[in-house]
């Protein structure tokens, strides 16, 4: 299984993938009493070329033909250039109070990526293909594309409560960096966890 970039194809499961790498948060800043279900609006999002949910951000590991695992990668430019894009569609599609949620979410909880890292994120397996080490060769993955752009961290977000993920990460070299305190009673404290390659 080789870990590939995504494509518009995937959509019908790396959207649902990408879903299942933080229901809570997803539920609670795209609510859907404010507009579509959550999964509709990824999957339309992971089709496009510009938010930071599409394709072109994305890589899947592929089993039979279909997306099995999937991974977001951002340098802080990409992430950058994706903000106006994301607002657009945000409000385009749940007003502006799920702005206003998605923008404290990112200010308090999950921060931008720091300049000098590569960024991971909706890192999702398909719970009948877990425990066979996709989730390390998304990794690797990833640390193949840090090398090539020059970037010796990599930098991950997860949530306090996911113990497995969390034990996962360490196992793979990274370390807890810091604990970013939940600002309500819905959303988990997410620990900030980094890992050096050189």
């Amino acid at each position: 299984m080789q870990v590939i970039q995504a494509t518009p194809e995937h959509a019908n499961e790396a959207h649902q993938l990408i879903y299942l790498s933080g229901p809570i948060s997803f539920e609670h800043i795209f609510n859907h009493n404010h507009g579509p279900h959550i999964q509709t609006f990824l999957n339309k999002a992971f089709t496009s070329k510009k938010t930071m949910f599409s394709h072109q951000h994305h890589y899947v590991i592929e089993s039979h033909g279909t997306a099995i695992a999937t991974i977001g990668l951002f340098t802080r430019k990409q992430h950058d250039s994706t903000f106006l894009d994301n607002a657009i569609w945000i409000w385009r599609h749940y007003g502006i109070r799920s702005i206003i949620k998605g923008l404290t979410f990112e200010f308090k909880l999950v921060k931008a990526p720091r300049k000098e890292c590569l960024y991971l994120c909706h890192i999702a397996v398909n719970e009948a293909q877990r425990g066979k080490g996709i989730a390390s060769k998304l990794v690797s993955f990833a640390e193949q594309e840090a090398q090539s752009k020059g970037i010796d961290t990599l930098s991950l977000d997860v949530a306090q409560k996911n113990i497995t993920a969390i034990n996962t990460y360490l196992k793979l070299g990274f370390k807890q960096i810091r604990t970013n305190h939940s600002h309500n009673a819905i959303l988990d404290n997410h620990i900030y966890m980094e890992k050096r390659l050189s």
